[in-house]
């Protein structure tokens, strides 16, 4: 085995890939949609692990720069007090910083061939090239973004072994979909008042709301955009704010495929909008956009979320990802809250000290805590 690095996803090459257990976040559209609207001096490597022959055996993109929000999980004062820093000294104080994995996942991975065998060897290799790509691009913190729980545990240990320290990132949300219609999802997945809750939505929409999908929506963009990035804006956590670009290439994204949502009043205006990623095996609720300046807000955004369940089912779909965040409304749809782990290691030896800090801080974000807190009233 061998590594290698390409600098575009073209290099690469979608036939490559799509051997690979790559899920919706690492398929070839989602990645290509990713590095062609990357900002400032970000800059994305994918790291391969390949056969003797060149067949790809792994990898993992690596987005490198000053201009991540690396410490969107870190208290709000860490935060504010780095960006004052930044913001009065100028971008020679941000810190730089290697994320591998997918800018935009919702449940992190290593991507391997599915008949690997040696799949330890193939990881320590690519970790290997992580730390070298680091380096060269004079990272001072490296982070594994969102390795999901179903990721195997002996292997998540040799991350830790090659130095990295793991805490817990923002737990995904799984529905399952494998239901034969709505109405059975409605019946045998939700509880006797998530089925009322959800019944007295689409009553409540009547006469106010109509919602449409679709297919080639890269002309509503300029429309849906400001909705999308109101919500980015109101977000508790903010990771990555994606540019109108990121949207145009998911439009013409076929590898995963997808839609739009759109959820609008009786005279014409689009209330929100729910961009959608799917293929044959599972779907992702991508990106949500709602007008907050809507009355209704919070029944667009139910609605756009049950729209997206319904178009699961009827795709016969069983597995929906609707994302890290909103836990409440999310557990109410049926959603089940699962672990994701955050590795990091640092390369400089002043922020080596914090790293015990920020896993003591992370285990707040545990699936049984963030479970706990919504038990209690007081969600994330």
């Amino acid at each position: 085995m061998r590594t290698n690095v390409y600098e575009s996803i073209d290099d690469l090459g979608r036939g490559r890939i799509e051997a690979l257990d790559t899920g919706l976040d690492f398929s070839f559209g989602a990645l290509r949609a990713m590095e062609r609207s990357l900002w400032g001096e970000l800059v994305v490597r994918y790291l391969t692990v390949e056969s003797d022959d060149g067949d790809l055996l792994a990898f993992t993109p690596v987005y490198i720069g000053s201009n991540l929000n690396f410490n969107a999980l870190l208290p709000r004062a860490i935060q504010t007090g780095y960006d004052a820093l930044v913001g009065g000294l100028g971008m020679a104080m941000a810190t730089r910083v290697a994320v591998a994995g997918s800018l935009i996942s919702d449940r992190g991975w290593i991507p391997m061939f599915r008949g690997l065998g040696d799949r330890a060897g193939a990881l320590r290799l690519l970790l290997g090239e992580i730390d070298r790509v680091a380096k060269k691009h004079k990272a001072q913190l490296t982070m594994l973004k969102d390795i999901h729980r179903d990721f195997p545990a002996a292997e998540r240990a040799l991350m830790r072994a090659a130095g990295f320290t793991e805490g817990f990132s923002l737990p995904t949300v799984r529905v399952n979909t494998t239901y034969a219609s709505f109405e059975e999802y409605l019946t045998r997945h939700l509880s006797k008042n998530g089925r009322k809750h959800a019944r007295k939505q689409f009553v409540k929409a009547e006469g106010v709301f109509t919602l449409r999908v679709i297919d080639d929506f890269e002309e509503m963009i300029p429309r849906v955009f400001p909705l999308h990035r109101a919500v980015f804006l109101k977000a508790k956590f903010q990771f990555e704010e994606l540019p109108p670009r990121f949207f145009v290439e998911c439009a013409r994204s076929t590898s995963p495929k997808s839609e739009l949502v759109v959820c609008e009043t009786t005279d014409g205006r689009i209330a929100g909008s729910l961009l959608i990623f799917y293929d044959d095996r599972e779907q992702q609720n991508k990106r949500i956009g709602i007008d907050y300046s809507n009355a209704e807000s919070g029944l667009v955004y139910n609605l756009l979320n049950y729209t997206g369940i319904q178009r699961a089912i009827a795709r016969g779909i069983g597995t929906l990802w609707l994302g890290q965040s909103s836990y409440l409304p999310k557990t109410r749809f049926g959603g089940v809250l699962e672990d994701q782990y955050l590795l990091i290691k640092a390369h400089d030896p002043m922020l080596k000290p914090t790293l015990p800090l920020q896993r003591w801080w992370m285990s707040r974000y545990s699936a049984a805590n963030i479970l706990a807190g919504l038990e209690k009233g007081t969600p994330l």
